[in-house]
């Protein structure tokens, strides 16, 4: 049998490359499955990569509008010259009795009407040929039937014309007039057409307003004058204690009061006599608003922060004292508003995940915990709250 001869063939292979077998042969790889193989590892590093940098990047803060509860802390406590208790307060007391006239003008807010007597001035004419003498009191009578009567006697040349003063006859508005003319009924019908009167002004007088001094007003300036003499007091008080204490309370007794008129009297100006004994009590002003605020912190409820502590506008008011051992009880409030805490539990940022806008908003607002909500994505195109817990921000205003 004839023996069949293999050709071999010598493949060259150049430095840092790798053989590839020829097609048909066993141990063959196309080149085309190397390329898919590369483009399909690139896809899945780049797939990977953007999970990566999503996973890092998405997020979800929730700002909320926090419902607010006033909060307030009223207690008593006392002060003394030197204190034994934490929540007694270093003080002392000076009380002084001090007294004053002052004169108030009425305001004029509270008026009344009262009936007078309207005057005015006319001028009267003589067409006759002769003088016409007018007696006092002569009667003018105006076109609506309002009688009004000389003040003084005259004499109306002939031809001429005097101007005079003229008087209603009955007092009120009705003699509050505008400018017309008069006749004179005293005279015969045919000399009245020659012997007239005008006017060329309103008449006035007939009603007038006058300012009433009312009880409220009366009590309005007394406040004024009390206010002044408290100041003044606590300022001379001041002197004799000294400054060692920033915060000062006072109690007012009123000892005296005269005031020169009576309730609802006309009048444009009055007195008012005032005297008053003033105890102010001087206290150590910050060591009393460290123990209020301690005292408004214990009425926090759980999950609860406070927003503002009036601390500046602590109330202090003296409810006892006594002069002689220097001790004295002051009622204390204060005042501050409480919102929502992060550690709140309603606020556990495991309860919003998955959830969207209107459903987060929802949520806080039926429980009470905000008056309006407000979610911010990122990335944009995030609809709703992401499943990594630490990626969600609250941000309670």
């Amino acid at each position: 049998m004839p023996v069949k001869k293999i050709s071999k063939k010598r493949i060259t292979v150049k430095k840092g490359e790798v053989p590839i077998a020829p097609l048909g042969e066993p141990g063959a790889v196309p080149l085309l499955l190397y390329r898919r193989i590369a483009v399909t590892f690139m896809f899945v590093v780049a797939a990977a990569l953007l999970t990566i940098l999503y996973l890092s990047t998405v997020q979800a803060v929730i700002h909320i509008n926090s419902t607010q509860t006033p909060l307030g802390a009223e207690f008593i406590t006392d002060v003394l010259p030197n204190p034994t208790q934490e929540t007694d307060v270093r003080g002392a007391i000076a009380v002084g009795t001090l007294g004053r006239t002052q004169t108030f003008q009425a305001s004029g807010e509270s008026k009344k009407q009262i009936d007078g007597i309207a005057t005015g001035e006319v001028v009267i004419t003589n067409n006759l040929s002769f003088a016409q003498p007018l007696v006092e009191n002569t009667r003018l009578l105006s076109p609506e039937g309002v009688l009004f009567r000389l003040k003084n006697g005259v004499t109306v040349p002939a031809g001429g014309s005097v101007s005079v003063m003229v008087y209603a006859d009955e007092p009120g508005a009705g003699g509050d007039i505008q400018p017309t003319g008069f006749t004179i009924p005293g005279l015969s019908a045919a000399r009245q057409v020659s012997v007239f009167a005008q006017s060329s002004t309103a008449f006035t007088g007939g009603v007038s307003e006058v300012a009433v001094v009312l009880k409220e007003e009366i009590d309005a300036s007394v406040v004024v004058l009390t206010n002044t003499l408290v100041s003044d007091a606590l300022a001379m008080l001041k002197e004799e204690v000294g400054d060692t204490y920033t915060g000062v309370a006072s109690s007012v007794e009123e000892i005296e009061r005269v005031v020169s008129i009576e309730p609802g009297t006309e009048a444009a100006q009055y007195d008012v006599n005032l005297s008053l004994k003033i105890a102010a009590v001087f206290y150590d002003k910050e060591a009393l608003r460290e123990i209020a605020v301690r005292k408004l912190y214990e009425s926090l409820g759980q999950g609860q922060t406070f927003a503002s502590v009036g601390a500046d506008a602590m109330s202090v008011e003296v409810a006892l004292y006594d002069e002689t051992t220097q001790h004295a009880n002051v009622r204390v409030v204060l005042s501050g508003i409480a919102i929502s805490a992060q550690t709140n539990e309603a606020l556990d940022v495991g309860r919003f995940v998955g959830l969207g806008e209107e459903e987060v908003r929802a949520l806080l607002i039926n429980d009470g915990i905000a008056t309006s909500v407000n979610v911010e994505f990122f990335p944009f195109w995030v609809k709703t709250i992401p499943r990594l817990k630490d990626h969600i921000y609250i941000d309670i205003r």
